[in-house]
C-alpha cells in the first residue's frame, strides 16, 4: 500500500453531521403531507442508503437548477405554504460540525498535509455548512468540488468527480485518501484507484476512529 500524502473529504455525513428530518419535519408542518411522503417526493426513496440525490432534490445537487426554481417546485409538488427565505432556512439549518475533524483537519493543515473536499450537495445546503465553518476559506475555494459546480455536474461516485478532485489538488490517486461516510463511494475511490476511508458514523466515537485510521494510512512506513 502507497503511503498517502493528501486527503479528500467528503462532508455532509463526515466533516459535518445532519439531520435531514429536521427539515421534513418543518415542511410536514406547512403541507398536510407526511414526513415519509416529504422524504420520498425530495429524495426519491434514496435517503435510506445516504443517496442525497434523487427526486426533486436531483437536478439542483447536479446544477442543473438554481435554489429558486429548486423551491417552486417543492412547493408546488408538496403545496408548501412557505416563502423563499422560510424554505431557505428550513433547507439549511440542519448541520452540526464534528468539532474533532475539523480540529484533525486544521492540524493536519499545519503539517502541510494536501487536503480537498468532494461534497454530493446542493447551493443552500452549502451555505448551511459553510456558516458553521468555512472550508473554502480554511483549505481554499480551488480544491472543493461540489457537484452543483458547472465543471462537475455528476452524481457519486462518478469517476470525473475523483479525477477533478485530483487534478485541483495536485496530488496522485494512488496518495490520496478518500473519507467518505457512504461505504459504496470509498468502495468506488478504491476501484479508481485511490485509498478509501469508510467514516462510520452510526458509531458514537466514529470521529476518534476516523482520525485514528487516517493518521495510519498518512503516516505509515
Amino acid at each position: 500500500m502507497n503511503k498517502a500524502h493528501a486527503v479528500l473529504w467528503d462532508a455532509g455525513g463526515v466533516i459535518y453531521t445532519f439531520d435531514q428530518g429536521k427539515t421534513d419535519r418543518k415542511l410536514a408542518a406547512r403541507c398536510g403531507k407526511t414526513q415519509e411522503e416529504i422524504s420520498a417526493t425530495l429524495f426519491g426513496g434514496a435517503a435510506e442508503g445516504k443517496e442525497y440525490n434523487k427526486g426533486l432534490v436531483e437536478p439542483y445537487n447536479l446544477g442543473h437548477i438554481n435554489s429558486r426554481t429548486f423551491y417552486e417546485n417543492v412547493k408546488r409538488e408538496l403545496g408548501l405554504d412557505m416563502s423563499f427565505d422560510e424554505f431557505a432556512e428550513a433547507w439549511s439549518d440542519i448541520f452540526t460540525l464534528n468539532e474533532d475533524i475539523v480540529y484533525y483537519i486544521r492540524a493536519s493543515r499545519e503539517e502541510g498535509i494536501k487536503q480537498g473536499v468532494l461534497s454530493s450537495t446542493n447551493p443552500l445546503h452549502w451555505e448551511g455548512m459553510k456558516r458553521l465553518y468555512n472550508l473554502e476559506e480554511a483549505l481554499g475555494k480551488e480544491v472543493v468540488v461540489c457537484t452543483f459546480h458547472p465543471d462537475a455536474g455528476e452524481k457519486k461516485p462518478h469517476p470525473r468527480l475523483f479525477d477533478i478532485s485530483l487534478r485541483k489538488l495536485s496530488t496522485l490517486k494512488e496518495e490520496t485518501v478518500y473519507v467518505d461516510d457512504v461505504k459504496k463511494y470509498v468502495d468506488a475511490a478504491i476501484s479508481f484507484g485511490m485509498l478509501g476511508l469508510h467514516c462510520d458514523n452510526s458509531r458514537p466515537d466514529f470521529q476518534e476512529r476516523c482520525m485514528e485510521n487516517l493518521v495510519g494510512l498518512l503516516h505509515q512506513n
